[in-house]
C-alpha cells in the first residue's frame, strides 16, 4: 500500500503538470520535476492552524484578488508567501504568456 506522502507528492505532480520523483532517482532535494517551479511536498496530518487562519482571513478580505498569506521571521529578511495551488498555478500560467519585463527576481527571490 501507498504512504499518504507517495500519494500527495502525486497529486501534487498531476495538478501542477510535474513529474514526481521517486526516492531512488532523486539527484536534487525535489520531489516533483516541473519546467518553472521548484516543487518540495511537505504533506502533515494537520497544517498548523495559525497558517489556516491567517488563509482564511486572506481569503475573506480578498475579493477578486489572489489571497496570500507572507511569513516572516523575527531578524531575517527572507519572506514566504502562501497562495492555494490553483492561484499559483494561474500565476505561472499567466507569467510566461506574458512575463513583465519590470518585475526582475533574484536567486535568494528578492526583487532587483
Amino acid at each position: 500500500m501507498d504512504k499518504n506522502w507517495k500519494a500527495f507528492e502525486r497529486r501534487v505532480a498531476l495538478r501542477t503538470g510535474g513529474e514526481r520523483i521517486p526516492v531512488s532517482d532523486r539527484r536534487t532535494p525535489l520531489d516533483v520535476a516541473h519546467p518553472y517551479l521548484g516543487i518540495e511536498c511537505k504533506y502533515r496530518r494537520k497544517l498548523s492552524k495559525f497558517i489556516k487562519e491567517a488563509m482564511q482571513q486572506a481569503i475573506e478580505g480578498s475579493d477578486d484578488k489572489i489571497p496570500t498569506v507572507v511569513l516572516g521571521e523575527y531578524r531575517s529578511s527572507e519572506m514566504l508567501a502562501i497562495v492555494r495551488l490553483p492561484d499559483l498555478m494561474n500565476l505561472v500560467a499567466a507569467a510566461y504568456r506574458e512575463p513583465d519585463p519590470l518585475i526582475v527576481v533574484g536567486k535568494d527571490g528578492e526583487s532587483l
